[in-house]
């Protein structure tokens, strides 16, 4: 596994102080040199450069610096490359080495990976998603998905659990959440409709508008930098507190051709990078939250435990996704209660 390789890599904590590969020491640049061809892959990303795209930052940077710059990976922002929702295709057809892309844009190209943002699942850290990504994607079912796409994966880019954040009284208890209404998507959004919650869909944009004129009173976001990032805890009074709803999971992959041209020594070299790239990621994301914890403690949010009514209430609510789920995947021909039951395995495995 990727992940067992950390200890050996030596290079995490430079990565994730600086986010910088010059920043590594010149004895280390110089013992961990990869020798190999001159290679260039385009990836194609959307947005600006993030807290979800550090992952991918850190992969880059790692391959070059082991390279002394051979290998370099550049990572075009903006979709210049292609729309967010059609970089599988590109890759398909060849029109770029490599691309990050999303199951929730596109449910039906990858039913398989969609598995991983089923709300609910029982994975508490961003180290314990980590893992659990890693072990699927050796899923035969999984690898035939990439191979689908004339793709290998890359990369899981990860997303932190989400958290809910409102306005009004908190829901410390479950009828405090009946009728709340609430900006909240996907399967997450599914879960807290069951739980009562009157759900809508509200771009992230205007989320701040909506909840400071009552349009919305509450929305669901990855914590705690998107919630940061559109400034709810400036007209929010809670914020619920390792409630763990869930999350999503994107993913980075290379065309399958481009992949196969790289001699042995570069396909190895990117599975150490992907664990300096998920070890950057992690890290980048703990450093925002130091900083949001402090502005959300300064806006005097109140934070709401789980209680243990809330927890059964939500326990009982997933499943019928879940279950969703599997019908699709078993439609598609997928093994879905085997992949689910792989899932929960790993998970389990990693407390």
């Amino acid at each position: 596994m990727r992940l067992k390789k950390l200890a050996n890599l030596g290079i995490a904590a430079a990565l994730a102080t600086t986010g910088m590969a010059a920043a590594l020491p010149a004895a280390y640049a110089q013992n961990a040199e990869v020798e190999g061809p001159k290679v260039k892959w385009l990836l194609s990303m959307w947005g600006n450069r993030r807290g979800f795209s550090e992952g991918v930052e850190g992969l880059a940077a790692y391959v070059s610096e082991k390279t002394g710059g051979n290998f370099e990976i550049s990572i075009e922002y903006g979709e210049v490359l292609s729309p967010s929702k059609e970089n599988l295709d590109g890759l398909y057809i060849g029109a770029f080495e490599a691309a990050a892309f999303c199951p929730m844009y596109h449910p039906d190209k990858t039913p398989g990976l969609g598995a991983l943002d089923l709300a609910f699942l029982p994975i508490s850290t961003l180290e314990q998603r980590q893992a659990v990504v890693e072990d699927y994607y050796k899923q035969p079912a999984i690898q035939n998905e990439f191979s689908k796409w004339n793709t290998v994966s890359l990369i899981g880019i990860l997303m932190p659990n989400y958290e809910a954040m409102g306005t009004g009284e908190a829901p410390a208890k479950l009828e405090n959440l009946k009728g709340l209404r609430m900006s909240s998507a996907g399967g997450i959004g599914q879960l807290m409709s069951a739980l009562g919650v009157s759900t809508t869909v509200v771009s992230a944009p205007d989320m701040f508008q909506s909840m400071e004129r009552g349009l919305i009173e509450a929305a669901t976001f990855p914590y705690t930098y998107a919630f940061a990032s559109y400034r709810l805890h400036e007209v929010s009074d809670w914020v619920t507190d390792n409630w763990s709803l869930g999350s999503m999971v994107c993913h980075a992959a290379v065309s399958k051709p481009a992949y196969d041209a790289l001699p042995d020594q570069y396909k190895t070299l990117l599975e150490d990078a992907a664990v300096a790239g998920y070890e950057h990621q992690i890290a980048k994301y703990k450093e925002v939250d130091v900083t949001n914890e402090a502005l959300f403690e300064k806006a005097g949010l109140v934070r709401v435990p789980m209680s243990d009514e809330i927890r059964v209430a939500i326990e009982e609510a997933a499943r019928p996704s879940w279950n969703v789920w599997l019908e699709l995947a078993n439609s598609k021909g997928l093994p879905g209660q085997e992949l689910l039951d792989s899932i929960l395995t790993s998970a389990a495995a990693q407390n």
